[in-house]
Parts: structure tokens; sequence; C-alpha cells
């Protein structure tokens, strides 16, 4: 009797852990297949497979066009899911919570719709690379939005979106679309001024010495790459990053706090929401006066 009851135990046990594992692998899978449907919808608009680089790609007009017609959207998005979550955190009214969660859904698809119906940038690479992966980080952000329930408990609903797989997985996608534009302006730049590199490298800790050697778009893509390892994905852009922390070494307060490299201060930084939009236009005359930047309008505005 106490075999038999023990076989049929471990039958059911076996059988629940591989419910699990079957779950899991859906679950994940979902996520795949999302972003694998919109790179398959993107590659039938383009009608072309990626070309090498050349010569004609990475001009000034390549610049100006995605950022008005892919990162511009994007980064409409990006400000407006964040406030929006974050007023869902705050809120106790079900039935505010579900119309916040249907509007999260709604922007996702209306900015997608935005991005798709402007130029390719098969020519340059990286920003090709970048619109595809705006794409995939809508449609994921799309998605989650539609799998949370929403309840009496915004915080509860805000905390499950944010650590659902699906956002997380647009997070990741939306800071790489982030780093492919911020790598091609530093494409552009190495063009238009010898001084500037065509790639940032992978430099694990960056002292306050090689930082101050640094052109303005190669510390813009280093701090573009830091964004996307650590996954800060806020209303900011990486310039008022380079900016914050050029004022802090210029003014004299990372020496007074001890700071010993980059990523310590943009780990301070972060951390005390010290960053803000703007910030680089508030230095920009003081600090970058001399700089090559494309005329993109966050430089300038």
């Amino acid at each position: 009797m106490n075999s038999r009851t023990s076989r049929t135990q471990m039958l059911y046990t076996l059988g629940f852990i591989l419910f699990l594992i079957s779950a899991f692998a859906s679950f994940f899978t979902g996520v795949k297949v999302g972003a694998d449907k919109t790179e398959a919808k993107y590659a039938q608009l383009t009608g072309h497979e990626v070309t090498e680089e050349f010569s004609g790609s990475y001009q000034q007009q390549d610049l100006v066009t995605f950022y008005h017609n892919v990162f511009l959207p994007y980064r409409e998005f990006k400000r407006n899911w964040n406030d929006q979550v974050d007023t869902l955190a705050r809120s106790t009214d079900a039935r505010q919570n579900a119309a916040t969660l249907k509007n999260l859904s709604i922007l996702a698809d209306k900015q997608y719709d935005k991005v798709t119906q402007d130029s390719l940038f098969t020519n340059s690479p990286l920003l090709y690379e970048s619109q595809l992966n705006v794409l995939k980080s809508l449609t994921l952000f799309s998605q989650a939005s539609g799998k949370v329930t929403a309840g009496s408990s915004g915080a509860e609903a805000a905390k499950l979106l944010r650590s659902d797989n699906f956002t997380s997985s647009a997070v990741k996608f939306g800071l790489m679309a982030q780093k492919n534009f911020y790598d091609s302006m530093l494409k552009w730049g190495s063009k238009t001024n010898s001084a500037i590199p065509d790639e940032s490298g992978d430099l694990k800790t960056l002292t306050f010495i090689q930082w101050k050697k640094m052109p303005l778009l190669l510390k813009n893509a280093s701090i573009a790459n830091m964004m996307l390892n650590r996954g800060i994905y806020a209303g900011y852009d990486p310039q008022d990053i380079t900016a914050k922390i050029d004022d802090m070494i210029y003014s004299g307060t990372a020496s007074s706090l001890k700071l010993a490299d980059i990523q310590s201060s943009v780990t301070l930084l972060i951390s005390t929401g010290a960053v803000q939009e703007q910030d680089f236009i508030k230095w920009r005359e003081q600090y970058y006066g001399k700089e090559t930047m494309p005329q993109l309008p966050f430089f300038y505005e």
C-alpha cells in the first residue's frame, strides 16, 4: 500500500515538474516570438537585407531623418511610459489602473505605427539595427501591458509590469536601439573629424584623465553603453549624464566626493536621481562650444 502510494506521489511530482518546465519554456518562447515576428515584418517592409557599410553611409541627413522618424517617437513613448507607470504605482483606483494599462498598450501601438511609416536605413547598418530594436521594444511593451491584470493596488500592478519578462526584454531592446544610434553618431563624427574614433571600444573602467581627453560623441556613446549594461531606462539622454559628469569634474565636486572613475560617478548620479532631462542643454555653451556634433534638435533645443 505504501509502495503504491509512493509511486503515485512520485508520478504526480514528475508531472508537476514537467508542467512547470513546459510553462516556463512557453513563456520565454513568447518573448522571442514577439521579437521575431517584428523582425520578420520589418524585413518584409524593407525588401532588403542589411547591406555592408560603405562610404555613403552615416551622413548627417541619415541621422536627422532617423531622429525625427524613429528616435523622437520612441523618446516620447519612453517618457510617457515612465510617467504613467509612476502614476499607476501611486493609484488605488481599480478602474483607473485598468485604464492606465490599456493606455500604455495603445501608446506602444501608436508609436510603433509612427516608426514604421517612415524612412528605412539599409545603407547605415547601425541605424537599420536601431530602428529594428525600437520596433521590437514597442511590440513587447504593448504585449507586457496587455498581460498584467489591474487591481485596486496600483503599486502591485506597477511592480508586476516592471518585473515582467516582456517588459525586461522591451527595455533591453530600447537601450540597444539607443546605443546603436549613439554609435552611429560616432561613425558620422569620425568622418567629419579625424580626432574622433569610429568605435567606442570596451573600456571596463574609465579614469577621469581618459574621460577628459575624449570627444563628446565618444563620451556619449560610452554612456549609452553603460546605460544598456545597467538597464538604465529613463527620460534623460546619454548626453545629459555626460554633462552632469563633466560639471562634477570641472566644478571639483567629483574630487571632493572622492570618486574614483566614471563608472562610480554614474552609479552615484543614478542612485541619487541627480540627472535630469535637458542637463546637456544647461551646460552646452560652457563645456561643448567647440565640440563636433550633428545638427540634431536634442543637442540644440
